[in-house]
């Protein structure tokens, strides 16, 4: 079974999928979309503001008071000195006075390797790339409806103990104790990513990264160099409980690593707050 796009041309590169071992068919997305949406307009506020513009001639350099500034990317490629430390990545935008080929416009134009959703032997449905992926290069954003907390917990009560959470949460720390949370949904509308699978020893991480807007964007990076058609994994998250109350609340993983902890990440029923 094969589909050659199921992004209906809405990604730069063609998403295809195919399934080499029964005839399960990928499940249809609502909405299928290259960028996140926010699920409620009650959020507008949260994220109505936007980052601050460069006024650089053409090409921007050190000076660029966007990332540009602390050399995030060298030549396309996440740099190898970041660290979550050294600050959130802004990307330059439209709002910017620098052109597109600016160094610090990256995830911003979309993904570059041609990525197949497939049909994996123990885990689902997987994504893997049918090209060389080199260390540190930009793979595919996290996609999908952004929604607030409330939303998000009667969401999770309507998931079956065996059925799959998509829900991303990612948490950003800032000056004088305050954090950011930004919710992240692709079940009904999303993209490619909503297939990555967990892996305790994966080949890729995740950075928050904004251009042209205050929604950060969930967007995945090769943590090494990626042969073609290697499934492309992530760490779900770090901890994990395997016993509660006497009741097993986690589910086996199957990444089949060296240092597979035995189960999936799972987090309290306080981990959304």
């Amino acid at each position: 079974m094969f589909i050659a796009d199921i992004s209906n041309n809405q990604e730069k590169l063609k998403i295809s999928f195919t399934n080499e071992i029964n005839s399960l068919q990928l499940p249809p997305f609502v909405t299928y979309t290259a960028t996140s949406v926010l699920g409620s307009e009650s959020l507008t506020e949260e994220f109505e503001s936007l980052p601050l513009p460069c006024n650089c001639e053409r090409l921007c350099n050190q000076s660029c008071p966007c990332s540009a500034k602390v050399n995030i990317y060298c030549n396309g490629i996440l740099s190898e000195n970041y660290n979550h430390s050294t600050g959130p990545i802004v990307e330059c935008s439209d709002l910017c006075t620098c052109i597109s080929s600016c160094p610090n416009r990256v995830v911003q134009h979309g993904i570059q390797f041609a990525l197949e959703v497939f049909l994996t032997e123990r885990t689902g449905f997987g994504v893997r790339s049918k090209e060389f992926i080199p260390k540190y290069s930009f793979v595919c954003e996290y996609v999908g409806e952004i929604i607030d907390e409330h939303e998000a917990e009667q969401r999770l009560k309507k998931h079956g103990l065996k059925e799959s959470n998509y829900i991303y949460v990612i948490k950003e720390h800032i000056s004088n104790n305050k954090c950011i949370q930004t919710i992240i949904d692709p079940t009904f509308v999303g993209n490619v990513g909503r297939y990555l699978n967990h892996s305790c020893s994966p080949n890729l991480f995740s950075v928050p990264v904004r251009a042209g807007s205050m929604i950060p964007k969930i967007c995945f990076f090769a943590k090494k160099d990626i042969f073609p058609f290697i499934e492309l994994t992530y760490n779900y998250g770090e901890e994990c409980i395997v016993d509660r109350n006497g009741s097993n609340c986690a589910r086996e993983c199957q990444c089949q690593s060296l240092n597979c902890c035995g189960y999936l990440p799972f987090i309290g029923d306080n981990w959304i707050t």
